[in-house]
């Protein structure tokens, strides 16, 4: 039953980002309360949500960690941990573009907004009891537990993502030089919290009117750069282009030294969210409210 809950949550989460995810093994990790996967490298087609016309060239992500408390699933969060995260894009090209994936993208858009509102009305039906009424496209003998226990689980998930490196090359525009421009981040962590602002278990109930979650999101030294020219990286091996792409490197390989457009900066942030999965028709409720705590910038 366990095995095959954090066979959803991987497969679901980053299945759709990773290829060759392997959750055969899960069940020997699992005895442990963890599962570790190294070296898994990213689709193509991974960041297409976002636009359509950039593609990962190549990218790898170098150690996956996720920490489920066993004995304690109804009070403690999972803990997901990625590292040594590193991304080459680049523009696609005009001959590879495919009209078919670009409207599937946009289809999968509007299929995700209908799970949410599809969310809210399975976890009513659990707030009900009506369990024979509940409606579940997959058989499984985790969903016993409830909709609203997994939701639970997702919302009270514990992000920690540590050395992020995304790089942009493009070699389309002036095919005689590459430039590049990215982004470097040494950590990310994002916890649950209560309205109070105190981090902790929640259990939150959208049949009693909870629909707002709270975040406390912590960010250190992200930094963006501009290569120009550049040293074309989306050739590397996994293995070297997480030694070239490290947080750590901080030198650019081109005799061109690597441009800082934002110099190292750290912030903290506070996130209200409003989950009713329906399109929000009131300009006075917004659906994010963040307050941010930026150190000072250098540009």
């Amino acid at each position: 039953m366990l095995e095959g809950l954090a066979t959803w949550f991987l497969n679901n989460y980053l299945g759709k980002y990773l290829e060759n995810l392997d959750t055969d093994q899960l069940s020997i990790s699992l005895l442990q309360g963890a599962v570790e996967l190294e070296n898994v490298p990213l689709r193509k087609d991974a960041l297409r949500f976002i636009e359509p016309s950039i593609e990962v060239r190549t990218g790898v992500v170098g150690h996956i960690k996720l920490t489920i408390p066993v004995s304690r699933m109804r009070s403690e969060p999972w803990t997901l941990l990625l590292e040594k995260v590193s991304i080459v894009l680049g523009p696609q090209k005009f001959n590879q573009y495919d009209e078919e994936a670009d409207d599937l993208v946009r289809l999968e858009t509007k299929l995700a907004a209908l799970d949410g509102i599809e969310g809210d009305w399975r976890a009513a039906q659990d707030g009900e009891g009506s369990s024979s009424s509940g409606y579940y496209p997959v058989t499984s003998s985790w969903l016993s537990y409830g909709t609203s226990f997994i939701g639970t689980i997702v919302e009270n998930l514990q992000l920690d993502i540590r050395d992020v490196h995304v790089r942009y090359e493009d070699d389309v525009t002036n095919p005689q030089q590459i430039s590049a421009m990215g982004f470097t981040l040494e950590s990310l962590a994002a916890q649950t919290c209560d309205e109070f602002w105190s981090p902790k278990f929640v259990h939150r109930d959208p049949t009693l009117g909870q629909l707002d979650s709270f975040k406390i999101v912590s960010m250190t030294n992200m930094a963006a750069y501009l290569d120009c020219p550049a040293e074309r990286y989306s050739d590397l091996s996994p293995s070297e282009l997480a030694t070239v792409l490290s947080v750590s490197n901080t030198t650019s390989t081109s005799h061109t030294p690597r441009q800082y457009i934002l110099s190292p900066v750290s912030a903290t942030a506070t996130i209200k969210r409003h989950c009713l999965g329906k399109p929000l028709n009131s300009k006075k409720q917004p659906r994010v409210v963040a307050d941010l705590q930026l150190d000072t910038l250098q540009l």
